[in-house]
């Protein structure tokens, strides 16, 4: 699949967010910081586990123009709500 060409890593984020607070599988997650250098996606913050780790790094290397994911979350144990 071609990527989209975006205009820089201000955008992205912008548009990584956007998808983020749309993906009804991310609903009672807490949302991570996010940052983009080069167009390389980093999450930082915590989650309460892998699955819900796993869930944010795969929604965001969906986002067109994303040319990669470092996966930088904390699991802190603590369980999701919905």
């Amino acid at each position: 699949m071609p990527r989209l060409a975006v205009a820089n890593d201000a955008h992205l984020i912008q548009l990584v967010r956007g998808a983020l607070g749309r993906d009804p599988n991310l609903r009672g997650l807490p949302r991570p910081n996010i940052s983009s250098c080069g167009l390389i996606i980093s999450l930082h913050g915590s989650v309460p586990g892998r699955e819900e780790s796993r869930l944010l790094e795969e929604a965001v290397g969906r986002v067109p123009g994303v040319q990669g994911v470092e996966n930088k979350l904390v699991l802190s144990g603590r369980p999701r709500t919905a």
